[in-house]
């Protein structure tokens, strides 16, 4: 169940990034389901995207446009969860759906759809057809229907475009966040491929969590990519430290690896009551322990990037004490490239020099118009 969950959360994530729920009518869209209708005669074609327990029609024919149904008992919710195409030559004959409102009210008795994937593995909906009659589906109708799926896909993903990858992960940044004992602030400002994360929160069992990542990909694939490990670290909040990351890399390392990525993060949890801080990185850095005296020591760890780390070796947990007044400062890479930083060392600096506006220097040393590496900076701090 958990699995699914999660797969679940990310399917929506990635639903959000494409940016077309309540878009309305798009010929781009349209011209598909017209075209899949004219190819195999039947006179119901959808597009359907899979998402929040809904489905929803982003396009069809002979249908109502817009439409979301609960995704129970639905036949592109379960054509979502597999890789392949599904096709139920006579609904009546198949037990997981012949009772549903489909076939008893509207009267489906063909249903063959294909799901869509995107280009982080996440299936997120189905092209389908349906018809009123049984009907016998050949290899070549199987072919034609995927063939017609993958030019879906391909318009879905043109959806991602810079400016909406922007917009999706910079709505992904927390607000500050002010507890006893403890504070955080951060930001984001990603780069075209939007490969960066970041996250804090303050968690259920009273420990503030931060996470700072970087999923590097070809194309749009980092920022898909990037919003799902978020959700997974999210996910696995509850869990031990060492367990939350050996979880979080048998759910993600499949999707990295298929799609040639990489995946780093560094994540943090402070018990604000007391100072005591335990972090486990999987090949980030840097980051850095600005004590209140002006003194900084990098946080280290030899630990591999997600998928890399081999099974028979442990995540290494540190751990280390945080008085009143000092700071972890964790940022991606994109930060040290910034005009007046320039290194770790250089960012150690500038953080004893920026006391109590840290993340508000580093944002302003970032170039108008976001034409530069993506930047992610977050600093708590042990009040």
């Amino acid at each position: 169940m958990t699995n699914q969950l999660d797969g679940a959360d990310r399917r929506t994530a990635v639903i959000e990034a494409l940016a077309v729920l309540g878009s309305g009518p798009e010929e781009r869209f349209d011209r598909i389901t017209r075209m899949t209708h004219e190819a195999f005669g039947v006179p119901l074609t959808f597009l359907n995207l899979v998402h929040a327990d809904l489905v929803t029609t982003q396009s069809t024919y002979g249908f109502q446009q817009g439409t979301s149904v609960p995704a129970t008992g639905q036949f592109c919710a379960t054509t979502v969860l597999t890789p392949g195409p599904m096709v139920i030559p006579d609904t009546l004959l198949d037990v997981r759906f012949a009772d549903t409102p489909a076939v008893t009210e509207y009267g489906v008795r063909f249903y063959a759809g294909a799901p869509l994937t995107m280009p982080d593995g996440t299936r997120v909906g189905t092209l389908c057809v349906m018809d009123a009659q049984p009907r016998v589906f050949s290899d070549e109708d199987l072919a034609l229907l995927g063939d017609l799926a993958r030019w879906a896909e391909r318009e879905l993903g043109h959806s991602i475009e810079r400016g909406r990858v922007r917009r999706v992960l910079t709505g992904l940044v927390p607000d500050p966040v002010t507890v006893p004992g403890a504070s955080v602030d951060g930001f984001l400002e990603p780069d075209e491929h939007g490969g960066d994360l970041v996250d804090w929160r303050a968690a259920a069992d009273g420990t503030v969590q931060v996470t700072v990542g970087t999923v590097s990909a070809a194309g749009r694939a980092s920022a898909l990519l990037a919003a799902s490990v978020r959700a997974a670290v999210v996910a696995r909040g509850d869990l031990a430290l060492r367990d939350a990351l050996t979880g979080l890399e048998a759910q993600l390392a499949p999707d990295l690896s298929a799609v040639g990525a990489v995946g780093s993060l560094l994540h943090v949890r402070l018990d604000p009551t007391t100072g005591h801080a335990e972090w486990v990185g999987a090949g980030h850095g840097p980051a850095l322990h600005v004590r209140a005296d002006g003194t900084a020591t990098a946080l280290r760890s030899t630990d591999l990037p997600i998928g890399l780390q081999p099974g028979s070796v442990p995540r290494t947990v540190g751990a280390l004490d945080l008085a009143p007044g000092d700071r972890l400062v964790l940022v991606t890479d994109g930060t040290l490239a910034l005009d007046g930083i320039g290194d770790a060392q250089a960012l150690a600096a500038t953080a004893v020099a920026h006391p109590g506006d840290l993340v508000g220097h580093v944002r302003s040393l970032v170039p108008i118009g976001g034409s530069g590496p993506g930047v992610a900076v977050v600093v708590l701090t042990r009040t």
